[in-house]
């Protein structure tokens, strides 16, 4: 599954894709 995540990456932003790798999608990709 793909997700889409915005441009000014800030503490919580990066978290996300963290947990949902860890935790929800380990083959996820971000663009």
């Amino acid at each position: 599954m793909k997700w889409i995540t915005r441009k000014n990456v800030k503490v919580d932003r990066v978290a996300c894709p963290w947990l949902i790798k860890r935790f929800v999608d380990p083959q996820a990709e971000f663009l």
